[in-house]
């Protein structure tokens, strides 16, 4: 067990002495009759790091140039993970971000409620099942008597664009 005092803590890890502060104040710093144990402070500070700062951490001491906290003056990293707590809060944040992107995008209209979906569908499938079903009692009388060819085209076609712009209302009601 290696006891320093906090300045001397703080030069240890490449760090201000108020950082060092900041860290005995959220009771980050193992400390020993006004000292600070080195080894079980590191290792508190590891285990009570924010994954989510990792990246960020990293990046300011490649600027440095700084061993910074995180090694100890040989190198060596520190080991240990994050906290149950500090993974949890990671998560927590994740899910978040994720909720605020899906409300976005369901406002910018390019995500749609699966529910509402579901039922235009269903609409849009009951429109064509019984404008289809109901085809051959509406034009086998007007068809019987024709003998155009070209007419009877065009009363296919009629009933065809008319049964397809139907479902295109439903599924613009949709869209909207």
């Amino acid at each position: 067990m290696t006891l320093m005092s906090q300045a001397e803590f703080a030069s240890y890890i490449g760090s201000t002495r108020s950082y060092v502060t900041q860290l005995k104040s959220a009771g980050r710093l193992a400390m020993q009759d006004g000292k600070v144990d080195v080894e079980a402070s590191i290792e508190l500070i590891a285990k009570t790091k924010d994954p989510a700062k990792d990246g960020v951490t990293k990046r300011h001491e490649q600027e440095r140039g700084s061993k910074g906290l995180g090694t100890q003056t040989s190198g060596a990293p520190v080991s240990g993970s994050g906290s149950r707590f500090q993974d949890a809060k990671a998560r927590r944040e994740t899910a978040n971000a994720e909720l605020v992107e899906i409300e976005l995008a369901t406002l910018r209209g390019t995500l749609l409620v699966a529910d509402e979906v579901k039922l235009c569908v269903v609409d849009g499938d009951t429109i064509i099942r019984n404008r289809l079903e109901s085809l051959p009692d509406i034009l086998a009388p007007q068809l019987a008597a024709e003998t155009d060819e070209q007419k009877i085209r065009s009363l296919l076609m009629d009933h065809i664009e008319t049964l397809l712009g139907d479902l295109s209302s439903s599924f613009y009601t949709l869209a909207r």
